[in-house]
């Protein structure tokens, strides 16, 4: 009763009796889902100020409602791209799918929905959070993050549990799966990063001290590290899932690098090698987290570092038409990921390792063969957590930073579209980062 009474206090008279009288008409399941309205109360999460003695913000629901683009999810299936698509698939809509609602809402059974869920909330609180009917009253009466969790609450602050949630729809899991089919009716190009897409969600939480003694200190690159190992385990069992294999002529083309094909007209810049031994106008493997992961492996485990590396390339030539060969070497490159999840997650990198990482990515980046749109994406997006890194660990003053990120926004810039990439500029702006960073 003492925690039903804090319970009260905390999110005010008017929305505990809703809370009550909605559960006394509907009780839910455990595990149900029960609304982003639970969540908006001005002294929960629905704060304009800090609420007194919150150890959070208290403005995460209007951070997520005014400028997180999980919020319009649902509402982008019922716009005029959406119905496009649904059109060309052979669907009467986009909105009604549960092709579409799988990652564009929080598309739990009708049984675990409570009285104030609405799928129209889009991407909202417990799409992420998981749940909150076995975990809320805890939440709200004070408890620790620990009895949180224990309630059910999911761990989002632990990049590999945080990894796995995310990439559940930005790449896919046994359920979710953009194939090329959603490609060519219309689906954007699906890139993901974890480091850098938790920031520009926006992120709505703040590491500060409270947060760490709550939570435990992460940092950056241990999130992008875990995002890339758990991407490419994830990525390979796409690859082994007998449900994305075609028998036919043409293979399931979501798996391989889109400017394989879809190029511009512009001139090619000569004759280029290729790590993967593969010459011009074949398909290639989009294999830039597995580069990625391999550069992040290098410091941590070298040995397997190597051999994700020659994995990879027999991957990539067996991927040209061999399918006994992709099978296996898939499997070997999903193994050698999944064995560097843990590692990776709780490296704390030095600084010396952040700035050898950075030195590995310009390297990368003055190599022809990985001047691939992906790559560059890929690379950049690694660099911005490492910068990221080195400023909280003070490597940087006030004019220092304005130049680093002066030069960050123009790497960006040089791959604003893939139209209009060109390997040139973008390795220009990579060696003026670079300049940047090191002087």
């Amino acid at each position: 009763m003492a925690a039903l009474g804090r319970f009260a206090a905390a999110i005010g008279a008017t929305m505990w009796l809703a809370v009550v009288a909605a559960a006394a008409q509907t009780p839910p399941s455990p595990g149900a889902h029960l609304g982003v309205a639970t969540c908006r109360g001005s002294n929960c999460h629905g704060a304009t100020e800090r609420p007194a003695g919150s150890v959070v913000a208290g403005n995460e629901y209007s951070i997520w409602s005014s400028r997180d683009k999980h919020r319009k999810a649902y509402t982008v299936l019922l716009e005029k791209p959406a119905v496009m698509m649904a059109r060309a698939l052979g669907l009467p809509d986009a909105v009604n799918q549960k092709l579409c609602l799988g990652c564009h809402s929080d598309d739990v059974p009708a049984a675990q929905r409570g009285p104030q869920f609405h799928l129209s909330d889009g991407i909202g609180c417990e799409a992420c959070h998981g749940g909150a009917a076995t975990w809320l009253g805890v939440h709200i009466a004070g408890a620790s993050h620990r009895a949180n969790l224990a309630a059910g609450l999911y761990p989002l602050e632990q990049p590999v549990a945080r990894a796995e949630k995310c990439l559940g729809c930005h790449l896919g899991d046994a359920n979710r799966f953009v194939d090329h089919r959603l490609y060519g009716a219309g689906h954007p190009r699906l890139a993901f990063e974890l480091d850098t897409f938790t920031a520009i969600e926006p992120a709505h939480f703040v590491v500060d001290q409270s947060y760490i003694q709550r939570k435990g200190r992460i940092t950056d690159t241990q999130v992008w590290a875990a995002g890339q190992a758990v991407s490419v385990v994830k990525r390979m069992t796409a690859l082994l899932d007998p449900r994305h294999a075609h028998p036919g002529l043409f293979p399931e083309f979501a798996f391989y690098d889109c400017q394989s094909c879809h190029h511009t007209e512009a001139p090619l810049h000569g004759p280029r090698p290729t790590a993967t031994g593969l010459g011009p106008g074949t398909v290639k493997l989009d294999d830039a987290n597995a580069v990625m992961l391999q550069l992040a492996a290098t410091q941590v485990a070298p040995n397997a570092a190597r051999a994700l590396g020659e994995h990879l390339r027999a991957l990539s030539q067996a991927a040209a038409g061999d399918g006994a060969a992709v099978e296996r070497e898939a499997a070997a490159v999903r193994q050698t990921a999944a064995a560097l999840v843990g590692p990776l997650a709780a490296r704390d990198a030095t600084v010396a390792d952040l700035r050898a990482l950075a030195d590995s990515l310009f390297a990368l980046g003055r190599t022809p063969d990985e001047w691939r749109f992906s790559h560059a994406e890929q690379t950049t997006m690694a660099l911005e957590a490492i910068v990221t890194a080195l400023k909280s660990s003070g490597q940087f003053d006030a004019p220092h930073s304005a130049a680093v990120k002066k030069a960050m926004d123009a790497l960006y810039a040089s791959f604003a579209t893939e139209a209009s990439f060109r390997p040139e500029a973008f390795a220009a702006a990579l060696r003026d980062l670079h300049q940047a960073i090191a002087r």
